[in-house]
């Protein structure tokens, strides 16, 4: 009977060992959901802005002759102020997907140090990281910022239905 009495209380303790690492399984599960929304958040927010600079891309290809209209100084996107009507609407639309974006879009100048067939743009956004999301620049001019950067070359020879035309020449088209 001594050997009875000396296991009393034993079971209490496994259930209380076996709950213990239950519940710390069950809270690193939780954290493992917590930072895969984060996660998933910032890919949302990253592909919007890969859609907005791509719908620029187009508006920009569509409007070869008028190139300079789409320029953007690096601002707020909701005060930016592009002479190109298209432009606006874009900066309009990036400030209403990713609140307090920042946007800036850069033409390369029509110049003779320029591509004679195709002109540069970058464009960029910033926008600030919410819901603590740790995928953004640490330090530097972006410190808490996620960024999307694209260069573009936008032809801006048009087709012509003369094929010995010299740009089309110089260009190799």
């Amino acid at each position: 009977m001594s050997t009875l009495h000396s296991q009393r209380g034993s079971m209490l303790l496994e259930c209380l060992v076996g709950i213990s690492i239950f519940s710390f399984g069950v809270l690193a599960l939780s954290a493992l959901q917590a930072n895969a929304m984060r996660h998933a958040s910032s890919s949302s927010t990253r592909t919007t802005a890969t859609q907005l600079i791509q719908r620029l891309d187009g508006e920009m290809r569509s409007n070869i002759t008028n190139l300079s209209a789409f320029q953007i100084e690096k601002t707020k996107c909701k005060d930016a102020a592009p002479s190109s009507d298209a432009a606006k609407r874009w900066a309009q639309a990036v400030s209403a997907n990713l609140s307090d974006a920042t946007c800036s879009v850069a033409i390369q100048a029509n110049d003779a140090n320029s591509t004679p067939c195709s002109r540069r743009a970058t464009v960029s956004i910033s926008w600030p990281v919410h819901n603590g999301a740790k995928t953004a620049a640490a330090t530097g001019e972006n410190k808490g910022l996620n960024q999307a950067v694209t260069t573009i070359d936008i032809p801006t020879i048009l087709e012509t239905n003369d094929p010995l035309e010299t740009r089309h020449l110089r260009c190799g088209l």
